[in-house]
């Protein structure tokens, strides 16, 4: 199906969907409409077609249930967005550091198009406030979930891309993305201590650290976790989050911050020379 058809069948199925939506939330459509016009002079970029930029805005939670695909939602124009944000982040970054390498652009990248860092520029145009949610999803804080957020930058990325094409998706990069990204690298808060303290242990023969996780206290709801890190067997630091994954990070920020090759090499020989006495 040629593109414009298919935009075109999509926009009249999308907009009888979100009309019956609008009805069961008594949300006026001309408040809708308000806001739609309010959020394209935030980007700085007028859609052709309004209907793509709707789809983008529409939460899962906001679909009829007989759309069990989810083909109403924005998920498919995140699918998108996230292949075109992959594609143009890597051209900026090979085209404006021409001194860095493979390796360096790969972990520049990996920081840029992370959750953390598009949630952030989600944020910062209060994106969360124009996203179209069902009661449930907004009661439970979907509006202000870092998640829900770079998911929906990601659409209207894909919505951008579909309604004018790459240009237009680098000049929104360009404003909201590409220019924070020196920020973005500077930030101590961005650093990946994982992969740096993998790094290091890598390159002096230690091979991979190990993670354990020696507590997890509180309820469910309110859970919080203890991380050791070893290396080659050795403990070189602890952090304490509301995830593993936190705790993970803050453990391996605290082994980089006191890494010393040769406190673990020679903690490594006075294990094996006490195994040799005691047999």
């Amino acid at each position: 199906m040629p593109l414009l058809s298919w935009v075109n069948t999509t926009r009249r199925i999308f907009q009888n969907k979100l009309l019956r939506f609008l009805l069961r939330r008594r949300v006026s459509s001309s408040d809708h409409v308000a806001s739609i016009e309010k959020l394209q002079t935030l980007i700085g970029y007028r859609f052709r077609s309004e209907a793509l930029l709707k789809h983008a805005l529409t939460h899962k939670s906001a679909i009829d249930q007989e759309d069990t695909k989810g083909l109403l939602s924005n998920e498919r124009l995140e699918f998108l967005g996230d292949a075109v944000l992959n594609c143009l982040v890597t051209e900026h970054l090979y085209l404006h550091h021409p001194e860095k390498s493979e390796g360096q652009l790969s972990k520049i990248k990996s920081l840029v198009v992370s959750r953390k860092i598009l949630g952030d520029v989600a944020c910062t145009i209060d994106l969360g406030h124009y996203l179209i949610f069902g009661i449930s999803e907004e009661k439970s804080g979907g509006r202000d979930r870092a998640s829900t957020m770079s998911n929906a930058f990601e659409a209207i990325i894909g919505a951008v891309y579909l309604d004018g094409g790459l240009e237009h998706v680098k000049v929104f990069l360009e404003k909201f993305l590409f220019k924070r990204i020196p920020e973005f690298l500077q930030d101590e808060r961005n650093v990946n201590y994982k992969s740096k303290i993998l790094e290091l242990s890598q390159r002096d023969g230690f091979g991979m650290p190990k993670y354990t996780t020696i507590e997890a206290i509180g309820p469910d709801h309110a859970k919080k976790f203890r991380v050791q890190i070893e290396i080659a067997g050795i403990p070189c630091g602890e952090g304490c989050g509301t995830n593993k994954k936190n705790a993970q990070q803050l453990a391996a920020q605290q082994a980089v911050e006191q890494y010393n090759k040769v406190y673990i090499t020679t903690r490594c020989k006075g294990e094996i020379d006490n195994e040799l006495v005691s047999n």
